[in-house]
């Protein structure tokens, strides 16, 4: 018992594996004589006990086993560590090991609010200090939610960003353990990070602070004020003032909140010079101490500067994982970013697509066309840049509600929560409207039935098949009228396929806003609506995107066409040639160069594919189908499919979602609950299983296949 719960002043040297990195830190902080918040550490051996003693160490086998994290996408990541981290909440600490700390806990924080964070062994030692892996949750308050806190800090061991880093943490089942540090909070009037060497100059010292706490500062909510320390002198460099000192983190009666300062504070620097030249010393001290330049958390109380935590400062040059920890984003954020994307981007790009499609590129010469086609690729690429910088970030609002109703509800499903989202008003639910409209006109008359067979198309039908091509005919994968209609034709010659299309769940919705106070029911509310409005720009910004792709690709094509005699070619089957862009771009500005021309080979390896009986990968949509297998790798084969078949491809993308009512089931070798494929299956109740690596080179088309969208297992039958 005595080494399951160990407060700071009776934590030994030789205890370092037991009470991991950041706890240890912290008493070589104390050693130094330095104040340090009091703090207990739940060592090692609690993490170990709680799964040996319960079911949790296989659960956590079995999800680790479903799919090899290096063949994974960061949904499925998060996916993962979202079932695991439920496995957490939902598995009860055995009542010897709760009795214990629980007894421990209330003698030494019964009556102050506290900070509860993670500290794995390694976590922050020289070589795997990654900031953001693990859990810190600040201002808890009492023995049970400190207990339920330590359970979720644990879970972090198991994290998404801890998935991306696994190589580097050494992320392992049988090794890899979690401690836990409780410190009391110290409500600073003044807070703030220090680099005792600048990422900018190895010559300086960064010196940064707030008003309030520090969390608006470490999630980027606050600006600083920011001091350039000479290192060698002590002099001070530079001091750069905020654009504004607008916000300030401050205490509620759980967590934080950001809230605007009272005007004395706004104007008010918030450190001195002698304040600097204490965390100048408080910096050099801990350098010389650890050996290495240190990032430092600090906060200022009553004239004191209490340490809240060191760690070695490292940099990594792989930028799609920090790009990955960038897209963790608090409440605040997601705000100001919804109403970019709401308000700006989105309008942005319907007036870019709008003007591209006005443009009459047939009725240029080729030097103009040259310079649109130039001019239309620039534009692709800022916009598929803003997507990534802004809309794919946006997406966390998903993932945070997601999170926050797990942590409160504990359901048994981890996605119960999906069903609150959908029925959010999906432009691709709007667009699959349209085409069940038209093939219910087709459905009524045969003789209109029989004049689009005959691909004649005329009166209130032929509108509305010219409207719909005008706004959805942009995709890359219809390429002419034609294949619109053989698609409404298709879905015309079956009966009408009633799929559950959802529009949340009242109940959930009820019991997820009840369970929180009055006070705080709002911000519940507003989260929910954060989530939902996340969901549907989810799938409707990546049309909106396909809009302007499709604006580019269409001049690719005039160019090509225009390349047809040159080439010896009639104007369709130039086509079926790969042309580079800067090829084109060449033969446009030369009338004497023929472009080099590449025949597009399409391998059929139908007849070659591996046979397995059952394949496992994750549940993404509720059900069990069985029926005749579509197996989908080039764009051109998506109208091959036909009523009630299982579709099999690598990954939905939204512009090729308008297929999904003719099919009774969908298997993707991309994962996860928040891709495209098992959005739009959820919205139409069709079972659905992810992140199957060799989907589309194991099932065959026209074998028998058996979809499980519980499990997550699809059965195949050789036909």
């Amino acid at each position: 018992m005595k080494e399951l719960v160990i407060p700071f002043e009776k934590i030994r040297k030789e205890q370092s594996e037991l009470i991991g990195s950041k706890a240890f830190s912290l008493y070589s902080i104390v050693d130094e004589g330095m104040k340090v918040p009091p703090f207990a550490c739940i060592t090692t051996k609690a993490y170990e006990r709680f799964l040996d003693t319960s079911t949790l160490r296989g659960k956590i086998t079995m999800e680790l086993s479903r799919k090899d994290v290096e063949d994974m996408r960061w949904e499925e990541m998060w996916d993962k560590s979202l079932r695991i981290r439920s496995h957490f909440l939902n598995t009860p600490i055995p009542e010897t090991l709760d009795r214990q700390m629980r007894e421990q806990l209330s003698k030494l924080f019964s009556d102050v609010p506290v900070v509860v964070r993670s500290s794995a062994p390694g976590e922050d030692s020289s070589d795997t200090s990654f900031a953001g892996l693990h859990e810190s949750y600040v201002n808890v308050r009492d023995v049970d939610p400190i207990m339920k806190h330590i359970r979720l800090v644990w879970a972090s061991l198991w994290s998404d960003a801890a998935f991306l880093y696994r190589e580097e943490l050494g992320l392992d089942i049988e090794h890899s353990s979690m401690a836990v540090m409780v410190q009391e909070l110290v409500a600073g009037d003044v807070s703030g990070i220090v680099f005792s060497s600048s990422p900018d100059s190895d010559e300086q010292m960064a010196i940064e602070a707030v008003h309030g706490l520090n969390k608006g500062l470490v999630d980027g909510d606050v600006e600083p004020d920011r001091w350039m320390v000479d290192r060698e002198s002590s002099a001070i460099v530079q001091y750069v003032s905020p654009s504004g000192r607008e916000m300030v983190t401050r205490l509620r009666d759980t967590g934080t909140v950001l809230e605007n300062p009272v005007p004395e504070i706004s104007n008010t620097v918030p450190l001195d010079e002698d304040d600097v030249h204490k965390l100048y010393d408080i910096a050099m001290a801990l350098e010389r101490r650890f050996g290495k330049p240190q990032d430092i958390e600090w906060t200022k109380r009553d004239e004191e500067i209490y340490v809240l935590q060191s760690r070695p400062i490292t940099t990594t040059g792989d930028r799609k994982k920090l790009w990955y920890l960038s897209l963790r984003r608090t409440m605040d954020n997601l705000d100001k970013l919804r109403k970019k994307v709401e308000d700006e981007l989105i309008p942005e790009m319907i007036r870019d697509e709008a003007s591209l499609k006005a443009i009459d590129i047939e009725s240029m010469d080729n030097a103009e066309l040259a310079e649109e086609i130039i001019r239309r690729d620039e534009l692709h690429e800022i916009w598929k840049q803003r997507y990534i910088d802004e809309f794919i970030p946006f997406a966390h609002g998903m993932r945070m509600f997601g999170q926050v109703y797990n942590d409160v509800i504990r359901p048994s499903n981890p996605y119960e929560f999906m069903d609150l989202l959908s029925g959010s008003g999906l432009l691709s639910v709007s667009r699959n409207a349209e085409l069940k409209r038209l093939a219910g006109m087709l459905r009524k008359d045969a003789s209109l039935m029989e004049k689009a067979r005959n691909n004649v198309i005329e009166g209130d039908f032929g509108k509305g098949v010219e409207d719909f091509f005008g706004d959805f005919g942009h995709s890359d994968f219809f390429k002419g009228r034609e294949d619109l209609l053989r698609l409404i034709i298709e879905l015309a010659s079956n009966p009408e396929m009633e799929m559950p299309v959802k529009g949340g769940n009242k109940d959930l919705e009820k019991q997820f806003i009840s369970a929180f106070s009055e006070k705080n029911r709002a911000c519940s509310e507003d989260l929910l609506d954060t989530g939902r409005t996340s969901y549907r720009l989810r799938d409707d910004d990546n049309i909106h995107l396909g809009r302007i792709e499709e604006q580019y690709l269409s001049s690719l094509k005039e160019a090509k066409l225009r390349m047809a005699p040159r080439l010896g070619e009639a104007g369709g089957d130039v086509m079926d040639y790969d042309i580079e862009k800067d090829e084109l771009l060449k033969a446009l500005n030369d009338d004497s160069y023929v472009p080099v021309k590449k025949l597009r080979v399409e391998e059929d390896t139908q007849d070659k594919k591996e046979y397995k009986r059952q394949i496992q990968g994750q549940p993404a949509g509720e059900g069990l189908v069985s029926g005749i297998a579509r197996v989908i790798t080039r764009n051109k084969e998506l109208f091959d499919v036909r009523f009630g078949e299982i579709l099999i491809c690598d990954a939905i993308d939204p512009n090729m979602t308008f297929v999904v009512p003719l099919v009774s089931g969908i298997v993707e070798r991309r994962g996860g609950m928040l891709i495209h494929g098992a959005i739009i299956a959820r919205e139409y109740g069709i079972p659905c299983v992810t992140g199957i690596p060799d989907a589309t080179k194991v099932i065959k088309t026209g074998d028998e296949v058996t979809v499980d969208g519980y499990l997550g297992i699809v059965v195949i039958k050789r036909m």
